[in-house]
């Protein structure tokens, strides 16, 4: 006889056969909404029937704690979230930092293999009969070296984005100041919108009219 075809008090007492720690971890689940009856009398051995009365008698709803696992995963999302700008934020901190280092340590890293090429090619011109194709390997390996050099120099300012990178203190600083009546009447003098021997009375005087101000 199939489990599901036992008679109901069997499968209340397979139910009951179930510990309490094995119940209690099966409720949790069953409420919180992670797991079905199906997973639960499969995962645990037992008839649905009798897994689905023992819930009854102890007032197992299913999902009745679903929004834990809501409040749960907004929080943990807000936590990520949190987490990644105070990521950007350290990024854009050091930002400044590391293209600088990124630059100086490439400029110095070329002016060494620059070096390196030119004791090469005059240390073998002071052989007699020293010539360019005897080297001519080392200066293609030298080339090849330079590459690697400049490739990874532009892979790295190109992850840090250096050419949309602004440094602060390069950035114009704007100053807003208040127009004395003097200077808002040498400005309409100078567009013609009041005449040269205008003053400043005449200028706030409610019947002049200014050209091309309303």
């Amino acid at each position: 006889m199939s489990e599901d075809t036992k008679p109901s008090g069997s499968e209340s007492n397979s139910g009951n056969r179930m510990t309490d720690a094995d119940f209690a971890a099966a409720r949790e689940r069953y409420e919180l909404g992670t797991a079905t009856l199906i997973d639960l009398s499969d995962e645990y051995g037992i008839s649905r029937q009798a897994l689905s009365e023992r819930f009854k008698r102890n007032g197992v709803v299913k999902g009745s704690r679903a929004h834990e696992v809501a409040a749960a995963a907004a929080k943990g999302a807000k936590s990520a979230a949190e987490a990644a700008g105070a990521a950007a934020d350290r990024f854009q901190d050091k930002r400044a930092e590391w293209i600088e280092e990124a630059r100086i340590q490439g400029v110095q890293a070329l002016k060494q293999a620059r070096l390196i090429a030119q004791k090469t090619v005059v240390e073998e011109m002071k052989k007699p009969g020293g010539s360019m194709e005897a080297i001519d390997g080392d200066l293609k390996a030298l080339g090849r070296y330079n590459k690697i050099l400049l490739d990874n120099l532009e892979g790295t300012l190109r992850i840090l984005r250096s050419d949309e990178h602004i440094d602060e203190e390069d950035l114009p600083i704007l100053s807003v100041e208040d127009l004395t009546n003097e200077e808002i009447l040498d400005h309409h003098k100078m567009t013609g919108a009041l005449p040269e021997d205008a003053t400043v009375e005449e200028m706030l005087a409610e019947d002049i009219e200014i050209d091309g101000v309303v």
